[in-house]
């Protein structure tokens, strides 16, 4: 007789994917302010703008976090609730870093 194929851990996927945003988060507010503090001489209003980037990012970590809670509840599972928000967020933070890095090099 054969054994059933277990089931995978429905948390672990989702535990995953916090952890990924969390170190995205971090990374992105440290490599925000080192850069803004390099920034701040040379180009002041780029560095405000980097260094206004940094809270987005810690925002991503926190939005990661509360999206975690809620979509380990079982009445939650499967719902996109406050994905949008999360992606909104991390896109904002993306696009602002990037354009940023335009203008200083454009210069």
């Amino acid at each position: 007789m054969t054994e059933p194929p277990r089931l995978a851990d429905r948390g672990a996927q989702a535990e995953r994917t916090l952890l990924a945003w969390l170190r995205t988060a971090l990374a992105t507010a440290t490599v925000l302010v080192a850069v803004g503090r390099e920034l701040v001489p040379r180009h002041p209003f780029a560095a405000g703008l980097v260094l206004a980037c940094a809270p987005l990012a810690v925002a991503v970590a926190v939005l990661a976090r509360r999206r975690y809670r809620t979509v380990r509840l079982p009445t939650h599972l499967g719902q996109p609730e406050g994905a949008a928000l999360l992606a909104a967020t991390g896109t904002l933070v993306a696009v602002g870093g990037v354009a940023i890095l335009a203008h200083v090099l454009a210069r």
